[in-house]
């Protein structure tokens, strides 16, 4: 189990970035980490609320319409803002408060799919806690558009580490501990597989996010396939 350690750690680490950028949306700074009396001034606060009402009226409206259908105008109008506010936090424009929207939920999705995994008992537990982090999330209308995320969005993400990447590398982990354990074949390659059910998931996000009464069927359904793959019995 050594072995796959360093695994974790560079799972983790792939995001920490991201969190880093990001919990500043949620007016976290390192500082209230170490419970300092420091606290973050009004002016401070109002630019935080601003800039997460913009992201919130953005996310609406990617799950509604899309990138393309995404127009700064109908932002500012929803979040009760002037255009100009909206550049002001988001100087590079629609595709600036895209990058930032994307990046924003995929660092919630992998929080919750971590938190989730360690409340898991078995590894088919833990790899299904990653499908409900990320089904829940696409099946809500403010995540509804990153489990249907086009083409044309790709460009804007260049450079961005993907949330199923990690995932993908957290789920090898899970696979890699239940075979040393005696719970998976030795046949089957298990970055093949780790593949698999990474693509499972992240189809299983497509389709909550357009038929969201769906999203406890394809939980489960991931479940399942974990399962039926972990079923040799632990040696001894």
């Amino acid at each position: 189990m050594a072995t796959v350690q360093p695994v974790q750690f560079l799972c983790d680490m792939c995001h920490h970035g991201v969190r880093k950028r990001n919990v500043a949306l949620r007016g976290w700074t390192p500082q209230m980490d170490l419970k300092t009396d420091k606290q973050p001034s009004l002016r401070e606060r109002n630019r935080l609320r601003t800039r997460s009402d913009i992201l919130d009226a953005a996310a609406e409206m990617l799950g509604e319409s899309g990138y393309a259908g995404l127009a700064l105008e109908e932002v500012s109008q929803r979040a009760g803002l002037s255009r100009g506010t909206v550049y002001a936090h988001f100087p590079g424009g629609r595709d600036d408060v895209v990058r930032e929207v994307y990046l924003r939920v995929a660092d919630a999705v992998y929080v919750r799919g971590i938190s989730l995994r360690e409340e898991a008992l078995h590894p088919a537990g833990r790899i299904s806690a990653l499908a409900r982090a990320l089904v829940e999330t696409t099946s809500s209308a403010s995540g509804r558009f990153y489990g249907l995320m086009g083409p044309d969005v790709v460009p804007i993400l260049s450079g961005v580490r993907r949330t199923s990447e990690s995932f993908e590398a957290l789920i090898k982990l899970d696979l890699s501990t239940a075979r040393a354990e005696g719970q998976l074949h030795e046949g089957p390659d298990i970055d093949a597989l780790s593949t698999a059910l990474s693509g499972a998931i992240r189809a299983s996000g497509a389709r909550a996010a357009m038929n969201p009464e769906t999203a406890e069927q394809q939980i489960a359904a991931v479940e399942l396939l974990a399962a039926g793959l972990l079923c040799k019995p632990v040696q001894g």
